[in-house]
């Protein structure tokens, strides 16, 4: 298991590579960084301790992509997860960009009960 600061500057790195990957059409790149964000999960799941400190600094991240992903793990992990839904609604609120529609679904899917299910975790 890696220690925090490892594991929040990859978050940082895989969210900023996944984020562009639209623009840039470099999937195969994309589809890695999206595999390496889910090992990172995979790890938090295994420590809440180290769940809450990676979390907690991400929380403090001014990118709205990283700030969503965070989001996203958080409810995953019922962690802040009222933090994390008032994050997704800001994000969603920004109206600026795909993030923010990205956002506006995973607030419909948590609201359904779908966020859970893709996620192979419960309420």
């Amino acid at each position: 298991m890696q220690d925090k600061k490892i594991l929040v500057e990859e978050f940082i790195n895989h969210c900023l590579i996944a984020e562009e990957t639209p623009m840039t059409g470099d999937y195969k790149r994309g589809n890695k960084s999206n595999k390496a964000l889910l090992a990172i999960l995979e790890q938090l799941k295994q420590s809440s301790e180290l769940a809450t400190d990676v979390l907690d600094e991400l929380f403090l991240h001014e990118n709205p992509f990283v700030l969503y992903v965070c989001s996203i793990y958080a409810i995953v992990l019922n962690y802040r997860r009222a933090d994390a839904v008032k994050m997704l609604e800001k994000i969603a609120g920004m109206e600026q960009n795909m993030t923010s529609f990205e956002a506006s679904i995973v607030l419909e899917q948590y609201e359904s009960g779908e966020l859970f299910k893709l996620y192979g975790v419960s309420k």
